[in-house]
């Protein structure tokens, strides 16, 4: 399965954790290019990155918790029947990026590691990126951050309109900021892997 991804181009992570908790972000930022965009069907405006950003809902409606719209990673890869859009043994990269290969240390689990790494198997497949337990080093491609993308882009098929992300979004985040770049969320204002994990870890209960 192919979606198209527009890759893109940070911040303070604990800041950023601290204003998401309140539905908020806490960074300075030109709201211009966001509120050009359309809010996605009825999702709560405090939660969608523009809303969160300006820590604004005074005029869009009562604030509801982020956390109460998703899924997380460990209900995603305990309900496989779920996945209703999405085939759990489809690729990662036929979703995302190419960026891991595997490496199985047990039959219940697999590590995660970076793109060509020697003794790993290329392609896991979603699952198993959902269900990896560590990552081999060095130089990995932030694995924790795979499980939020896997799990957030679950979500945004199950509950759209009302999740704050749509698939593309999701994968367009994940693909700009694995390998440690920043995703640009207006002109002055990007957001690095730990910003990006943060928020679609801030989108569901963990």
């Amino acid at each position: 399965m192919n979606h198209p991804v527009n890759k893109a181009a940070s911040g303070q992570p604990d800041a950023l954790r601290r204003r998401l908790t309140k539905g908020a972000l806490a960074l300075p930022v030109v709201l211009a290019t966001l509120a050009s965009k359309p809010v996605l069907g009825a999702a709560p405006y405090n939660c969608t990155i523009s809303g969160a950003l300006s820590g604004n809902t005074s005029t869009h409606g009562q604030e509801v918790p982020c956390s109460s719209l998703g899924l997380s990673p460990g209900y995603w890869k305990n309900h496989r029947s779920d996945w209703r859009t999405v085939n759990p043994d489809a690729a990662f990269k036929t979703v995302f990026a190419d960026a891991y290969w595997w490496i199985s240390q047990n039959t219940n689990a697999v590590e995660l590691c970076p793109a060509q790494y020697q003794h790993c198997k290329p392609d896991p497949t979603l699952m198993q990126v959902l269900t990896s337990t560590a990552g081999m080093r060095p130089n990995l491609n932030y694995p924790a951050l795979a499980r939020a993308a896997v799990a957030s882009l679950l979500n945004a098929y199950k509950f759209a309109p009302d999740y704050p992300l749509t698939p593309n979004q999701v994968v367009a985040m994940f693909n700009a900021v694995y390998l440690g770049g920043s995703y640009e969320i207006n002109p002055t204002t990007s957001w690095g892997p730990s910003q990006v994990m943060i928020y679609f870890e801030s989108l569901y209960n963990n």
